[in-house]
């Protein structure tokens, strides 16, 4: 898998994208395809809300806002964001760990977690500028001349995981992906499949954050995708594992300080 440097200030700009994900749900988690984003970074145009249905936390057939397709920037780029859980404590009381073969989606892919996968195989896409438009799928969407990055915290880190590997893997779009806080998505053969089709791969870890943690079994079944990347948010933030968590944590410790953490996570 070709890779290029860690580099701090892009995972740093991508925080207000997931950050935008996750509180557009929290705003107003029965609007499926929002018109507008609130808080999208200036410069970017809304393209394409994203949905999924949650077999998580509320077992459903309905489709919820999971995220977005975005344009914009200089130079230009698109942008994919998944929004992550509300709460990191509903990891422990809801996650399906089972493992489930991944091969019809990407040739060859191994096993991944079921819950992650149940979820992923329902995205859908809708036009933000026409509520009655029917939901359609995301790849033939994404314009191929421009890069494309995909990003998630959380939840939303496995699911971008998963939609990297299949877009890498069974379209000529080559994204780029930077995820925040991911549990292990799949096996080891997964793991080898996604580092041979993905390019540039980011998956960054707070070392006291239990999520990255999880999947864990007395065999060893669940691998990390690579490449990881280690932060330390101890000492910098309150004994915590919704702090330790947090999508603001781990900005602030990749911008040393410089982005505001929590108010309940200040020491």
């Amino acid at each position: 898998m070709p890779n290029m440097p860690m580099d701090r200030a892009t995972a740093v700009s991508l925080g207000p994208f997931n950050q935008a994900a996750h509180d557009q749900f929290l705003r107003s988690p029965k609007l499926v395809n929002p018109p507008t984003i609130a808080n999208l970074p200036a410069g970017f145009t809304l393209e394409r809300t994203i949905q999924m249905s949650d077999f998580i936390f509320e077992p459903s057939e309905l489709p919820k806002f999971y995220g977005y397709l975005v344009r914009g920037g200089e130079p230009i780029r698109q942008i994919i964001a998944i929004r992550g859980t509300a709460a990191a404590a509903e990891w422990w009381d809801n996650l399906h760990f089972l493992l489930m073969p991944f091969d019809s989606t990407v040739k060859g892919g191994g096993k991944v977690v079921q819950g992650f996968y149940d979820i992923y195989r329902t995205l859908t896409t809708m036009n933000p500028a026409k509520p009655g438009e029917a939901p359609s799928g995301l790849f033939d969407k994404i314009d191929p001349n421009i890069p494309i990055i995909v990003t998630g915290h959380s939840l939303g880190a496995a699911l971008a995981t998963l939609l990297v590997a299949d877009m890498s893997a069974n379209t000529p779009l080559k994204p780029q992906a930077w995820t925040f806080a991911s549990p292990k998505v799949g096996d080891a053969n997964f793991a080898a499949t996604y580092g041979y089709h993905s390019t540039v791969s980011w998956r960054i870890y707070n070392i006291p954050d239990i999520i990255p943690r999880v999947p864990i079994d007395s065999s060893d079944s669940y691998q990390h995708v690579n490449a990881g990347y280690a932060i330390d948010s101890a000492g910098k933030t309150r004994w915590s594992l919704g702090c330790f968590h947090d999508l603001n944590t781990y900005i602030n410790v990749l911008s040393g300080g410089a982005a505001p953490i929590n108010d309940s996570c200040r020491l």
